[in-house]
């Protein structure tokens, strides 16, 4: 019996197993198959065993690909996949089954019963992740490696806090390490689009802290491994252009055709928020950032050889609507410890 939910239309539906049956949004499923390819399917009780190695709410494609490894789900995670060419994501899954080979990328799921190695839906959607955005600039990721990252996910939030987690997720710098519950990987992706994305955020503090480690600083400065002069020129110039318009809005002079920053006040705390928010903005916001941000979106697209605005055809519009409304809401903006490229040229 085939199921009417399918990978196409039904990918970012929320997932669960209660009771023996599969139960995908509101419908119970004690038997049948997935349709997952024209000549490919999946059966209730493999995704029924899928979720057993990871108990938590997901979109049914993350469980499809659990249980299958059929690359097409993660088209749903990842927008490039959507829009390249079939040799692009032959060259992709090359890539990726070869990042997933590195030890030096340690992603571990910590239960109860103490750290293991994570389950592979949740290995490939970070590697995946890394892999989209130094698609252009691998070398990036070679400078990531020789840093020795690790992510550890937790299967729920009193492991997380246990272990010293804050937040909703967080980076530290001192063992280079992204600490998230594992379910926040699954966030931004129960709607048709990618929305929210707090790996991508962390991933921007860990990027941080891989240029501090590669050339031996002692502390963050906001910047990212791998920038050339070129780069460093064009991020500097955005970073303070940035800063100006924050700072205009923070002392209430606000400039006369009402631009407000992109960030929310949260990203001028300092340096690592900066690099942080405006990272996962990068990649989520392409086009508001572009319109909004053009120096900010220009040193971006110069850093990671990439426009997001190719394969994303529309932004997720969250963090701009709630950012816009803060600077014109009357609030006070939050004070700033940026140190860091925030001179004008």
């Amino acid at each position: 019996m085939l199921i009417p939910h399918t990978l196409t239309e039904h990918a970012h539906v929320a997932t669960t197993c209660q009771h023996h049956r599969l139960i995908i949004g509101d419908t119970a499923y004690s038997e049948g198959s997935i349709r997952i390819t024209d000549i490919a399917s999946v059966t209730v009780d493999a995704l029924r065993i899928a979720w057993s190695q990871l108990p938590i709410k997901q979109p049914l494609a993350a469980l499809i690909f659990q249980a299958s490894k059929e690359f097409t789900c993660l088209a749903h995670f990842f927008p490039l996949l959507r829009s390249c060419s079939d040799e692009t994501r032959g060259s992709f899954r090359q890539d990726l089954n070869a990042l997933l080979q590195r030890p030096e990328l340690q992603i571990v799921y910590v239960t109860d019963n103490g750290p293991t190695p994570a389950p592979l839906v949740l290995r490939v959607l970070i590697s995946a992740q890394i892999l989209c955005c130094f698609w252009q600039h691998k070398a990036v990721i070679e400078l990531l490696m020789r840093s020795k990252p690790s992510v550890h996910l937790f299967a729920n939030h009193a492991l997380f806090t246990r272990a010293g987690g804050v937040g909703g997720g967080c980076y530290s710098v001192e063992s280079h390490r992204i600490m998230l519950e594992a379910s926040r990987m699954f966030e931004g992706f129960f709607t048709p689009h990618p929305n929210v994305s707090p790996f991508l955020h962390e991933f921007g503090h860990m990027l941080d802290g891989t240029h501090m480690r590669i050339h031996q600083l002692p502390h963050c400065q906001g910047r990212m491994p791998g920038m050339d002069a070129t780069h460093i020129h064009q991020w500097r110039l955005a970073k303070a252009t940035e800063y100006a318009l924050y700072m205009a809005w923070y002392h209430h002079r606000p400039p006369t055709h009402g631009q407000t920053p992109i960030g929310h006040p949260y990203v001028f705390q300092n340096d690592g928020e900066f690099l942080a928010g405006h990272w996962e903005m990068f990649w989520r916001n392409p086009h508001s950032m572009a319109a909004m941000s053009p120096e900010l979106f220009s040193a971006f697209v110069a850093y990671t050889n990439q426009d997001p605005r190719t394969s994303l055809a529309a932004d997720y519009m969250g963090y701009v609507r709630d950012n816009v409304r803060f600077y014109h809401s009357g609030s006070q903006p939050w004070p700033s410890e940026m140190r860091y490229d925030i001179e004008s040229l």
